[in-house]
């Protein structure tokens, strides 16, 4: 159920009106209450939002409570699944700039229709820092020392080079 913008406009303007008389840092960030969960009057913490009235809001748990209430609710399937795949996207997006900073196809045999067939071939092992397949690194100066070092082929063409390299050890 929406409100309605009368009723929106008269919230924001006590919330304004709040925020003018006080400021954020003079009101307690901790209050003593009665927990939630384990029924034990502790302090909780201030959660960062108003209520409809403009007074601060204080979380219906005290702070050992709600962390356990966390860890169960980060702890369940849906939410492991929800953050598997958040994960996977974020892998997909940087990969594919790794991928397009390296030249987009394969520099063998030119092969660039699926991004997961595309993988980086270090052309010397020794100076591998790392492995760009795990790469959980932001730093973009980093990855592209790392990408430096590196060929784009697709699996084949790297399976290949294995391959051309392991007859050579023999």
């Amino acid at each position: 159920m929406k409100n309605s913008p009368e009723t929106l406009k008269k919230r924001n303007e006590l919330k304004r009106m709040w925020k003018k008389k006080i400021d954020p840092k003079s009101f307690p960030h901790k209050i003593k209450k009665i927990c939630k969960d384990c029924g034990k009057e502790k302090l909780c913490s201030w959660q960062s939002s108003f209520t409809q009235t403009g007074k601060p809001e204080y979380r219906a748990r005290c702070d050992e409570c709600f962390k356990k209430y966390l860890h169960k609710i980060r702890t369940t399937d849906k939410y492991r699944k929800l953050r598997n795949k958040r994960r996977k996207i974020d892998l997909l997006k940087k990969k594919k700039i790794m991928v397009d900073y390296l030249g987009g196809k394969c520099s063998k045999c030119g092969y660039n229709k699926s991004l997961s067939a595309l993988t980086f071939h270090h052309r010397n092992p020794k100076e591998k820092e790392y492995e760009l397949g795990h790469i959980k690194d932001n730093n973009w100066q980093r990855v592209k020392k790392e990408l430096d070092k590196c060929d784009l082929v697709c699996f084949n063409c790297h399976m290949e080079i294995h391959e051309e390299l392991n007859s050579l050890k023999i």
